[in-house]
Order: C-alpha cells, then sequence, then structure tokens
C-alpha cells in the first residue's frame, strides 16, 4: 500500500514538472515585432504619441507554439540614452486565444512618460511575460 502512494506521488510530481516547463517553453514561442506606425521625427518606429501625450509602442506578438494561448501579455521599458529606466508600461492582447501561427496587435502605453520626458527615450524593450497554454 505504501509502494502504491510513493508511485502516485512520485507521477504526481512528475507530471507537475513537465507541466511547468511546458508553460515556460510556450511563453518563449512569441515573437514580438514593433511596427511602424509613420516617421515621427526623432523617434524610433514604432513610438508615438497619443492625444494625451502618452509615450506608446504599437507592435504585434506572434504565437510560434505548437498550441493555443491567451491572452499573451506583454511589458515595456523605456531608457534613456544613460540607461536610466524612464517608465514601464504592460499590456494584453485583446483576443481571449491566439491559435498557433496565430498574430495579435498590441498597444504599450508609457502614462509616466509625457512631454519632454518622450525625447529622453533612445533605449525600449518589450518582452512577453505570460503566455498561458488553452487546453
Amino acid at each position: 500500500m505504501k509502494r502504491r502512494g510513493t508511485f502516485f506521488t512520485l507521477l504526481f510530481l512528475l507530471l507537475g514538472g513537465v507541466a511547468a516547463v511546458q508553460a515556460v517553453d510556450v511563453k518563449d514561442k512569441m515573437r514580438v515585432e514593433v511596427e511602424s506606425v509613420g516617421l515621427h521625427p526623432g523617434m524610433d518606429p514604432g513610438m508615438y504619441v497619443c492625444a494625451l501625450g502618452h509615450l506608446h509602442i504599437k507592435g504585434t506578438v506572434q504565437n510560434e507554439a505548437g498550441v493555443s494561448v491567451g491572452p499573451v501579455k506583454v511589458a515595456g521599458k523605456a531608457y534613456g540614452a544613460d540607461g536610466k529606466l524612464l517608465g514601464t508600461a504592460t499590456t494584453s492582447t485583446k483576443q481571449a486565444t491566439l491559435g498557433p501561427g496565430e498574430k495579435a496587435e498590441i498597444n504599450l502605453e508609457f502614462l509616466t512618460v509625457t512631454g519632454p520626458q518622450i525625447q529622453e527615450v533612445k533605449k525600449h524593450e518589450v518582452t512577453v511575460v505570460e503566455a498561458p497554454a488553452k487546453r
């Protein structure tokens, strides 16, 4: 009886570990691309300023995993020329599910990067932070 309990416990732990590894792999198989939204003087492609004066980065995320995911959460960071972090932003895809090979639009809004600070942005990062597999 004790062996059977040990067997099921080990099986449960093994399957749980495999599921956790797959979850990490799915997030890593998302590809983020910054889109060109037109040329804004002094700004990288994909960056623009909205009517409220906030910095935005527009792009897409593509599911390159073999399973459906969603919604995909993306985070962005904006840095000055000196490497100082000027602001952060997060967003999620609007689609509840993103199938294999599908793309979805993302639009990061940096609420704290406004006014003259926008011209200070010299580098940015956009990464996928969450892509839960749909079953």
